[in-house]
């Protein structure tokens, strides 16, 4: 009995088993509910970051316009201005000095431009006329040259011979004479001598009167006198010194007889010729100067002096106006660099600027890109720009990239202008940024650009795939109200995403929860929340 009843209890057990089986069996294929996602697309766009920094859109150093000391100090330091605005002046003592000499050529400058629309045309006239009497006297000279000059040069010569004979004539009669009154004065200076010595010894004895010794002795004197000339005048023609004049007549008629021996009149009447030959190359001179009204080219010249010298003083009075400094743009004093007193000199004079404005209207993001990188940017691309103080995305515009490569670096600078924004066009982006406070010339910040584009990337949720290896990974899709696994390939996270690469449906209905408790071919029912 007991082994039948054994058996009995294992049936019942058996059947027991079964019925618990098939129990677990209904359980399991009761739909499970599930939350299900659709991929979505979407466009990925990849950018690089640069470091960089923030300047005003112009930085103006302002110099004096003229060099001078400053008289006149009105901005200071951190005050805003307006172009135009004045700021400083300097003083224009030399300005005025040279706007008061500018005044004393332009008075003299219009002085001879009425002198010359005056007197100019007569003037030159007036050299015609005098040029054509300077010919017909130069004509008139040579005729009579080309008649007289043999004539003369020959009289000339007939004039030498005979001032020649006359002169030797003469000295001959001289030379007579002279002898005749040596002998002459020799005799009477004998007698005088003798008279002079008797008398001086019968004076001595007493045997004459003083009065009577004196006559005689002042008539011996007379005569030794006449006596001493009479020997000179002897001694003359004995040394040659009588024979002066009669060289000199010599020598001119020398010269005479060269003259006609070489024609000399022919040489008087070249010369006479020479004249004419000026004197007709001077009124065609002068006829050519009528013909083209050279006074007016006179009047030309006077009334472009006077021009200029109007626009010498324009110039010099602009010096005296230009000792006002002002600002050349909307902006701010950035520095104040001379103070009142200082001698302020012009940029020309590589002088030290007054002020330092800058307009901070407009700000400008400044970094530097490798080469291999220039490429991806150009002029009128968008970038976004980021503070460390946490402003984040504000619009700029590339307007500049440098064309000279830094030495060394190997990068290229490059601008963009930040934007004032549209009406939330992008989060945390301020009202405008040029009233934000934190943005100011001179701080850092990050400059985002875009580099790259891709449309249509497929897009699962991160928690949707799993056992990702390789590239590889596993998803669990509802198909018919029935889990199914699938492998898809993945190349790439992007936040809490992940890129699909393999074909997928853009309605396929892939499960993002509970994986674990699910395996391919159960029911499920998705889930309305």
């Amino acid at each position: 009995m007991k082994p039948i009843i054994i058996y009995g209890l294992l049936v019942v057990a058996l059947c027991v088993s079964v019925l618990a089986i098939k129990g677990n069996s209904q359980v399991t294929e009761q739909s499970t509910v599930v939350s299900v996602e659709t991929p979505r697309r979407i466009t990925v766009v990849s950018e690089k970051t640069y470091n960089g920094h923030l300047v005003p859109r112009m930085e103006v150093k302002v110099y004096a316009n003229i060099s001078g000391k400053l008289v006149k100090v009105n901005a200071k330091q951190g005050q805003t201005v307006a172009k135009g605005d004045v700021l400083a002046q300097s003083s224009a003592r030399q300005a005025s000095i040279d706007a008061i000499k500018a005044e004393v050529a332009l008075s003299v400058a219009k002085s001879q431009l009425t002198t010359a629309e005056a007197n100019a045309q007569a003037r030159i006239e007036t050299q015609l006329v005098t040029a054509k009497e300077s010919v017909a006297e130069a004509q008139s000279k040579l005729e009579e040259t080309k008649s007289l000059a043999e004539m003369r040069i020959r009289n000339q010569l007939v004039q030498a011979e005979s001032a020649y004979k006359a002169a030797q004539a003469n000295f001959e009669r001289a030379k007579v004479s002279a002898k005749q009154g040596l002998e002459r004065a020799k005799t009477e200076f004998t007698k005088a001598t003798s008279d002079f010595e008797r008398d001086k010894a019968l004076h001595e004895k007493e045997l004459i009167s003083d009065s009577a010794y004196e006559a005689s002795e002042t008539r011996f004197k007379l005569v030794q006198s006449r006596h001493e000339e009479a020997v000179a005048a002897a001694n003359q023609f004995e040394d040659g010194t009588a024979q002066v004049t009669v060289e000199k007549t010599k020598a001119e008629l020398a010269v005479a007889r060269k003259i006609v021996e070489s024609r000399g009149w022919e040489r008087e009447i070249d010369a006479a010729a020479s004249k004419v030959t000026q004197a007709k190359a001077n009124l065609q001179t002068a006829q050519k100067l009528v013909e083209a009204k050279a006074w007016e080219r006179e009047i030309t010249i006077a009334k472009s002096a006077v021009s200029e010298t109007e626009e010498q003083l324009k110039l010099a009075r602009e010096q005296v106006n230009e000792a006002v400094i002002t600002s050349p743009i909307d902006g701010v004093i950035a520095q104040q660099h001379l103070e009142l007193g200082d001698y302020a000199k012009s940029a020309a004079s590589s002088g030290e600027p007054v002020y330092t404005v800058v307009a901070i209207d407009v700000l400008k993001a400044v970094w530097t890109v490798p080469v291999s990188d220039i490429n991806r940017i150009d002029e009128g691309s968008m970038v976004l720009i980021s503070t460390a103080s946490g402003i984040q995305n504000i619009i700029g515009t590339v307007d500049f990239i440098s064309p000279i490569v830094k030495q060394g670096e190997n990068t290229v600078t490059i601008h963009a202008t930040l934007q004032k924004p549209l009406a939330n066009a992008i989060d945390n982006y301020p009202v405008n940024p040029m009233q934000n406070k934190a943005l100011k010339p001179g701080i850092s910040v990050t400059i985002s650009i875009k580099t790259g584009e891709r449309k249509n990337v497929l897009l699962l949720p991160q928690r949707a795939v799993l056992n990702i290896q390789h590239g590889i990974g596993n998803i669990f899709v509802v198909e018919e109200s029935v889990v199914r696994q699938k492998q898809i390939n993945v190349s790439g996270l992007y936040g809490g995403e992940i890129e699909v690469s393999s074909r997928l449906p853009q309605t396929t209905q892939v499960i993002v929860e509970n994986q674990h408790l699910l395996s391919d071919g159960i029911p499920v029912t998705i889930s309305n929340e």
